[in-house]
């Protein structure tokens, strides 16, 4: 039985947060199944770097106790997927929403967020404790550290896969960064689910080119994201008296960025 999983649709998602891993794990009908779903089923409109873009259908409605309603029967999730968007600035406010995400993704075999989809999922209370990571300007602005505090977020990462045991169930969390890393995440979980070689394949068929080592992220530095070496490093920088005190805190941050940001790089 191929896996079950429930692409999370709601308005203005991100439109490549759930095309590009819809295809290419969509692909792989006889490994995992997928069914896009809504609060309510029926199209549901999206974002493309910030403007409107097309609507996508919602087959599924998200029932409560983490549960879909789909085809006049009701189920259980094996895995999720969570997209990112405009929308999630909104959805963060969802009650409803979040409850289902935070029952939802404890019980299921896989998680995988793309984008600021970590942000809406680390608001839920459901990454509490584990590394994530997110979109470098929301990571940049704090919005996602903010929100969900108790994320061990990782700003220099093109996504975090990391594996936790519940109940006598092992959950893997894969998180990605931006938008088209959402595409190497799927892949990465496509080798888990039917080996690299498959995943390669897929890869190759759908002319991606596929960044296979999570911790290779140019856009780190491209948005200032990259921590300093330690928190000794901080530390030594901090009493380095050619600094002074009044501004060591704002050199060692990224341009417009608050306080949070000190305090990830010290953990």
């Amino acid at each position: 039985m191929p896996m079950r999983m429930a692409v999370v649709l709601f308005p203005r998602f991100e439109l490549l947060d759930v095309a590009a891993p819809g295809e290419l794990l969509g692909c792989m009908s006889d490994v995992i199944e997928l069914t896009y779903c809504a609060q309510q089923a029926g199209p549901v409109s999206s974002s493309a770097l910030g403007v409107t873009g097309p609507s996508m259908v919602a087959t599924g409605q998200l029932a409560e106790g983490g549960l879909i309603r789909s085809d006049e029967e009701t189920w259980k999730p094996d895995a999720i997927l969570v997209p990112g968007g405009m929308g999630v600035r909104t959805e963060v406010h969802n009650t409803w929403l979040l409850d289902w995400l935070r029952t939802a993704a404890a019980n299921c075999k896989v998680v995988l967020t793309v984008c600021t989809g970590s942000w809406l999922l680390g608001s839920s209370g459901a990454l509490d404790g584990i590394p994530a990571t997110s979109n470098k300007a929301a990571l940049r602005q704090g919005l996602p550290q903010k929100a969900a505090p108790e994320v061990l977020w990782q700003l220099e990462a093109r996504w975090v896969e990391h594996e936790i045991e519940r109940n006598g169930q092992r959950t893997l969390i894969l998180t990605s960064s931006g938008v088209s890393a959402g595409g190497d995440a799927a892949l990465a979980l496509a080798s888990h689910l039917a080996g690299r070689e498959k995943a390669r394949e897929v890869a190759y068929r759908a002319e991606w080119t596929w960044q296979e080592d999570p911790g290779v992220d140019p856009f780190a530095k491209e948005y200032q994201l990259e921590p300093p070496q330690t928190a000794v490093y901080i530390i030594q920088q901090c009493f380095d008296p050619k600094w002074g005190q009044s501004n060591i805190v704002q050199r060692l941050l990224p341009q417009g960025s608050g306080p949070q940001f000190f305090w990830s790089y010290l953990w």
